[in-house]
């Protein structure tokens, strides 16, 4: 079998842990994709006997994980949701969809949706149903921005299958624009346009695999969204974002990527809801950068830290 030779599909569920049927329409345009086929734990039986040597084993707790990258780009089209939408919903994220004018992704701590997944491997399928994941966002200076996934799933029997024909999925899912001067904007961090250098942002979803008698299924039991920033220093008398941090305060964030109004991508922290944590010093071809953690904190709306948004500004 050829390891480059790799696809996946997706497709929300309807009933949770019952895959809809699934064509190259559902296909997802990925970057990295590996699967981990088997996870789980095992139990060992331990028996009693007269001489040394091992027993057997017992899997347990067996589910699978599959870890992706899509690469973040508008849907191309305004008021249309792009094709890792489906993959937001999925993390537990609700989607606001404004005909023509946006598509907006923000926490929902009671979501209950799920997707479907199937991975091929050269004609060798190992499907997933039941998915449940989180996903974090990746933006470097002079590298291409990604969204990177992780989901777990429900287990299924792996068996030979042949790849889907004409993936047409994959239109759904739009060529990016590197982090450069001409795509991105400054990031606004505490009110104030700063050089970026690099951004991350973890949605920090905490997922657990739970098999009793009488339930298996993936939840998602808890949240807490972190990141990190590395921006050029500004000088003191215009932004001092250490006593900013000394004195817990809590400001703005935002990112805008793109050109065109319909690939434009923001991510964005409004109010007061984005906390530097633990600012340094570091360097950027002989310039002083500030690198700090990040944490997000919703307001007492809750469910309101941050915000993907595709629109027009």
């Amino acid at each position: 079998m050829r390891m480059n030779n790799i696809l996946l599909l997706a497709i929300a569920e309807v009933v949770y842990g019952t895959p809809p049927a699934m064509t190259g329409a559902d296909a997802v345009q990925t970057s990295n994709l590996k699967i981990m086929p088997l996870e789980g734990s095992t139990v060992p039986w331990k028996r009693d006997r007269p001489a040394y040597g091992d027993d057997i084993q017992f899997h347990v707790e067996t589910h699978v994980a599959v870890e992706f990258d899509c690469a973040l780009a508008g849907s191309g089209t305004l008021g249309t949701a792009p094709g890792w939408g489906k993959l937001l919903v999925a993390c537990g994220c609700a989607e606001t969809i404004v005909a023509v004018t946006s598509v907006k992704y923000k926490p929902n701590s009671a979501s209950t949706d799920s997707i479907a997944m199937k991975f091929y491997l050269d004609g060798q399928l190992h499907a997933l149903s039941g998915c449940k994941g989180t996903w974090s966002i990746k933006m470097d200076s002079q590298g291409i921005p990604f969204l990177h996934f992780r989901f777990i799933g429900l287990w299924t029997d792996p068996a030979s299958e042949a790849n889907p024909g004409s993936l047409t999925g994959w239109n759904l899912f739009q060529t990016p624009k590197p982090v450069t001067f001409d795509n991105t904007a400054p990031i606004n961090l505490h009110s104030y346009d700063a050089v970026l250098r690099n951004f991350s942002f973890e949605q920090g979803n905490t997922l657990e695999y739970c098999d009793n008698p009488g339930e298996q299924l993936v939840d998602i039991v808890g949240r807490e969204s972190k990141g990190s920033v590395s921006i050029l220093a500004p000088v003191l008398s215009d932004k001092n974002y250490f006593t900013a941090a000394k004195a817990n305060t809590l400001g703005n964030l935002k990112t805008e990527h793109g050109t065109a109004a319909a690939y434009l991508v923001f991510f964005e922290a409004a109010g007061t809801r984005a906390q530097l944590l633990q600012p340094k010093y570091g360097e950027y071809k002989g310039r002083a950068t500030l690198d700090a953690n990040l944490s997000f904190v919703p307001t007492t709306t809750l469910d309101d830290e941050w915000e993907l948004r595709l629109a027009a500004a």
